[in-house]
């Protein structure tokens, strides 16, 4: 029997994710990827369900070679998917609450990566009951999809099985939501700010004194 060296092998064989290497991605994503399918389900067993069934779908799959940043992007769509499948009875109950309404805002439309990214960084930053006693789960769902996997408009009607209106007004409702809790977060800290540099300064707020004739500067405290 001819010995079989890396060589011979087909590209197929080579260039693929190892099992191995899908099961420790998700070890190491586990609590992003519970967060994620916590905010789409609503509740923590419905979750670890979702995530358990992506793992178990991704070590079935033939996976062409993908750098980590790519695997990590893979793992989490296919847990996002995972917990609107389990979770889509529920989602699509709230369809007639946004029946008929439409989005006059043009940057929720017009929202490019960094946008989205911001709002992905401050939705997992929030305590998830704030989210799931707040939102709905079809504005949860499409916030997640949309925040996260950054998928299209279209792309979201799939995994939902709504119209394209049905989740532009979802969307609407998620990305208003998360604004008004992002200003309300940085109107909270601003008090704080100013306590710290007050603190910093001594409780004083030091400027500038004009300039006198001599020349030399000095500060006075006010």
């Amino acid at each position: 029997m001819p010995c079989i060296h890396p060589a011979n092998l087909t590209r197929s064989a080579v260039s693929r994710v190892s099992s191995l290497e899908i099961l420790e991605r998700f070890r190491n994503e586990h609590k992003v990827l519970l967060a994620l399918a916590l905010l789409i389900t609503g509740n923590i067993r419905n979750a670890e369900g979702a995530v358990n069934k992506a793992r178990e779908l991704m070590t079935n799959w033939v996976i062409p070679f993908a750098s980590p940043e790519q695997l990590t992007k893979w793992v989490k769509w296919v847990t996002i998917k995972a917990a609107v499948a389990d979770s889509l009875d529920e989602i699509r109950y709230y369809e007639p609450r946004y029946l008929n309404r439409t989005c006059m805002h043009a940057e929720h439309l017009l929202n490019g990566n960094s946008k989205l990214q911001q709002f992905h960084d401050f939705l997992l930053h929030l305590n998830p009951a704030i989210v799931i006693a707040e939102l709905d789960p079809l504005a949860r769902a499409v916030a997640v999809l949309r925040t996260t996997a950054r998928a299209s408009f279209m792309d979201c009607t799939l995994p939902l099985k709504l119209s394209a209106d049905t989740v532009l007004a979802a969307n609407c409702r998620a990305m208003s939501w998360i604004a008004k809790k992002r200003n309300d977060a940085d109107g909270d800290q601003a008090p704080q700010q100013q306590a710290r540099r007050n603190h910093d300064t001594g409780g004083y707020n030091y400027v500038p004194v004009q300039k006198r004739r001599t020349g030399t500067e000095s500060t006075s405290c006010i």
